[in-house]
């Protein structure tokens, strides 16, 4: 009994995590997504701990919906900005 339950894991392909980008809505693979969360009411780039939010690399490069991000997580502009710029400097 427990190697065919065993074996039945073990067929399955496992899948990657979904996650869904804050400003677009899309669902993406959650590696290939930013993943950032809120410290001391400033947005930082995630270290793995505690609630976070993804945006993904097509969101993160538009001026457009940058500035909307920024309005609804009340950011400054040009600190929100430095932080997807220093996010892909890292990326690349």
């Amino acid at each position: 009994m427990l190697n065919l339950f065993l074996d039945t894991i073990s067929m399955k392909k496992l899948q990657p995590p979904i996650r869904m980008c804050l400003s677009c809505r899309t669902r993406y693979p959650q590696h290939s997504l930013i993943r950032l969360k809120e410290e001391d009411k400033r947005v930082v780039i995630s270290n793995g701990k505690g609630r976070s939010f993804y945006v993904c690399s097509m969101c993160a490069t538009d001026t457009k919906k940058i500035k909307g991000l920024a309005k609804r997580l009340k950011q400054e502009l040009e600190q929100f900005t430095t932080l997807f710029v220093t996010e892909q400097k890292i990326a690349l």
